[in-house]
């Protein structure tokens, strides 16, 4: 059976290792501060991606720039600030990339009107509105039939009803959801 190898997380031992250029020292770092450095990722990037990507990035540059680390703080908080370093680096990065600020794209004919884009946000908003105000059952079971196609047995199976009072509770919802969408129909 093979020994066991404790990391050992001293700090004075980890900078000595870091700055005497061994590269098992970024390994150590990792173990000793791989959580606190993905949970301070997660903070700043708010991209789990990209989280482990700055993790990644702020080993490589502790590694790099180990000659520059002074010692006056604390090494864990020298390794947090490298993972919200490439965060804000990365952040940054897509901010100026140009495939994401596409400004001379035509409108196709299959693109609404301004006015049609208008009347589906009005539309939206309203039946926004009509949903709230059903029972939260009643919302349940609608926006199963509906918006996910479940079948009357599927849904009185699974909300423990009788086929017949989910047709009746369908029905209901439905006219209050139409009665509250009819005047903007009607405009149309």
């Amino acid at each position: 059976m093979a020994a066991k190898t404790e990391t050992v997380c001293d700090p004075p031992t980890l900078v000595a290792l870091l700055r005497s250029g061994d590269i098992a020292a970024i390994d150590r770092m990792a173990r000793c501060y791989g959580e606190r450095l993905r949970s301070a990722a997660r903070r700043q990037c708010r991209n789990a991606d990209d989280a482990q990507d700055a993790v990644q990035d702020a080993l490589l540059i502790a590694w790099h720039a180990r000659d520059s680390y002074r010692g006056d703080g604390r090494l864990d908080g020298w390794m947090v600030r490298l993972v919200a370093t490439a965060c804000n680096r990365m952040r940054r990065g897509r901010k100026n990339d140009p495939a994401r600020h596409v400004t001379d794209q035509e409108l196709s004919a299959q693109d609404p009107s301004p006015e049609q884009a208008s009347f589906r946000e009005e539309l939206a908003r309203a039946l926004g509105q009509a949903l709230t105000e059903l029972s939260d059952e009643d919302r349940v079971l609608l926006l199963l039939a509906d918006a996910h196609g479940w079948k009357g047995p599927e849904l009185a199976k699974k909300l423990g009803l009788t086929p017949g009072a989910v047709r009746t509770r369908l029905s209901r919802a439905r006219a209050r959801v139409r009665e509250h969408l009819e005047p903007l129909l009607d405009r149309e």
